[in-house]
């Protein structure tokens, strides 16, 4: 009598108990792992996004560095300043004037834009801007997902010392400037405001 009971398997209530339990322990596990997974996959975009932004500032770094003291012209003759940014347009660009550029021009015009999705990098043939259709751009850093866009704090300031101390401007030359001053700020800030990291800013000394 014993022998037959010890020989008895498991029955089936039995049966679907364990497997109801190994079903629940499956999926806690599953959504650990997807939770480490989709944490992982945050990481390194966010990585990588910082890795593009950390390049990118370093050329507008390298370009501030380089700017030179000297005026240009435009396709209309009309006088450009070596910076200049005037905000509140179609396109708000900060624009200078190079050295360095290689090839056959050893000073160049170039312009950076901060979209809504990134930088640009703009460069134009020579120092004055006779043929407009010569522009090249150039993206740089995507710095958002397909859905996102850059926060509105995104943008250049221009670091001056004043005799109240240091002052950030948002637009270049100052309005009250003197038409024939050629003084350049002393640094310029980038501001880059991204989704899920918060607000980026670097300031860059401006000129060598």
């Amino acid at each position: 009598m014993n022998s037959r009971r010890s020989e008895r398997g498991f029955t089936l209530l039995e049966m679907l108990i364990a497997m109801v339990v190994f079903a629940i322990m499956s999926l806690v596990a599953y959504q650990g792992l997807r939770a480490v997974l989709d944490a992982d996959h945050i990481t390194r975009t966010q990585a990588q996004k910082l890795a593009d932004l950390q390049v990118t500032l370093s050329v507008l770094e390298r370009d501030l560095a380089q700017l030179v003291d000297i005026e240009s012209r435009d396709e209309y003759g009309d006088r450009l300043p070596p910076l200049r940014l005037r905000p509140g347009g179609d396109e708000t660009l900060l624009e200078l004037v190079r050295a360095g550029a290689g090839g056959d021009h050893r000073l160049r015009r170039t312009a950076w834009e901060i979209t809504e999705r990134g930088l640009e990098r703009r460069m134009w043939d020579g120092l004055d801007v006779v043929d407009p259709d010569s522009m090249r751009t150039r993206p740089f850093a995507e710095l958002v997902g397909e859905d996102e866009k850059l926060g509105v704090e995104s943008g250049f300031l221009f670091v001056v010392r004043t005799p109240s101390g240091l002052e950030r401007l948002e637009s270049w030359p100052p309005a009250d400037a003197d038409e024939e001053s050629s003084a350049l700020p002393m640094a310029v800030e980038v501001v880059i405001d991204l989704p899920g990291l918060g607000v980026i800013r670097r300031l860059m000394a401006v000129g060598l």
